[in-house]
């Protein structure tokens, strides 16, 4: 296969190399693998597996999933050996249960070969946060990263995100290879703070973004907004940040202080959504990195204050020496569960991924609320 440098998993070891054994005392979920569900993402010989997966409703069935690096097969072997690694694809999945839905991916091709959905820019590539739907126009925030200058014996670790960028679709009914497509520069921020890359959800008028500030170990995160008229238009340049409760919202060109921030021990990948069950906003990522678990927090309000992070799930793949587990996401427009999450696995080892394709597909887990914590929340 081709000699490309998986740089997304070095950034990825890089954050989480800080980051301890996480234990496991959850009385909020239990959870558990969904074999069934993962046969979703290997429908397709000619798609091998990628990170990032972000998902979201379209409507009537349809789902679009969103992935960053992804091995694409340059034959009918169906090998990551006869592959090319392109720096996004997406999916869209017909039916709300993965276990039985369809589903069929995309890419470019340039030049009779493979090509990232989102195509690069110059030394720029992208890769995926979250999406929404605004006015019946799909909204895509796209992480902007490029490569720099590194130390010589450490160039592999040579880039990093620097921005965001939103794909605004004006028929996103359509199959993807026909969409209209325009591309809406995130103004920048001065924090280094990527909108986007948390949860994007709406909420009383208002469509939110949560994005994490890289680089950072602990990853703190920020919260904006702009009404839901603003953003169907693609009126995204001047974003109103949560300040706190003395400020409130302020819109970017009028900032004198920094934002507040959310919360903190964060990913650069999560999402967010409300659960109508427990009445809260919850938050799920990946929490550590020897032995790495999935965990979640919980608001009544996107501003906070948030709880502290509860683990509830050791995924089996966290156990396997020179294999990590993150970008740990709830899709809550999927049934089978009170929560159906999925999560990535890799290696550290770039030859050991390319030979092992019992990783770097997305895994699906079930997760139930415990009979105690739908017993406390009942009719609150």
């Amino acid at each position: 296969m081709p000699a490309i440098v998986p740089r997304r998993i070095l950034s990825l070891l890089l954050t989480l190399l800080t980051l301890g054994v996480v234990s496991i005392k959850c009385q909020t979920l239990s959870a558990a693998p969904w074999p069934e569900a993962d046969s979703l993402f290997r429908k397709d010989r000619s798609w091998l597996g990628a990170d990032d997966a972000y998902s979201l409703d379209l409507g009537k069935g349809r789902v679009l999933w969103l992935f960053a690096d992804s091995f694409v097969a340059l034959t009918a072997a169906g090998s990551r050996h006869e592959s090319t690694m392109v720096r996004n694809t997406i999916a869209i999945q017909q039916g709300y249960d993965p276990s039985r839905a369809s589903i069929k991916f995309y890419w470019r091709t340039e030049d009779g070969k493979p090509a990232s959905f989102f195509r690069e820019n110059g030394d720029t590539w992208y890769w995926p946060g979250d999406a929404i739907l605004a006015g019946g126009r799909l909204l895509i925030f796209l992480m902007r990263i490029h490569a720099v200058k590194t130390a010589p014996g450490s160039e592999a670790f040579g880039f990093e995100a620097f921005g965001w960028t939103v794909v605004a679709v004006d028929n996103p009914q359509d199959e993807p290879a026909r969409w209209r497509t325009r591309v809406i520069d995130g103004a920048p921020n001065g924090l280094n703070v990527i909108v986007g890359s948390g949860g994007v959800l709406r909420s009383g008028g208002f469509v939110y973004a949560f994005g994490a500030r890289e680089p950072g170990g602990k990853h703190d995160v920020y919260l904006v907004r702009w009404p839901i008229a603003d953003a169907a238009q693609g009126n995204l340049q001047d974003a109103a940040w949560w300040c706190g409760e003395k400020e409130h919202w302020v819109k970017q060109s009028a900032l004198k202080t920094t934002p507040a921030i959310v919360f903190s021990n964060a990913q650069t990948e999560f999402t967010v959504h409300w659960d109508p069950r427990s009445k809260r906003y919850l938050e799920f990522q990946t929490e550590g990195f020897i032995g790495a678990v999935m965990s979640v927090r919980w608001s009544r309000t996107l501003t906070g204050p948030w709880s502290t992070l509860e683990s509830f799930y050791r995924p089996p793949e966290s156990t396997r020496a020179g294999v990590f587990v993150y970008a740990g996401k709830a899709h809550p427009e999927l049934k089978g569960a009170d929560l159906v999450l999925t999560y990535a696995s890799n290696n550290s080892n770039f030859g050991a991924l390319v030979d092992d394709q019992t990783i770097y597909y997305p895994r699906f887990v079930k997760a139930n609320f415990a009979a105690n914590y739908r017993r406390r929340n009942s009719g609150q």
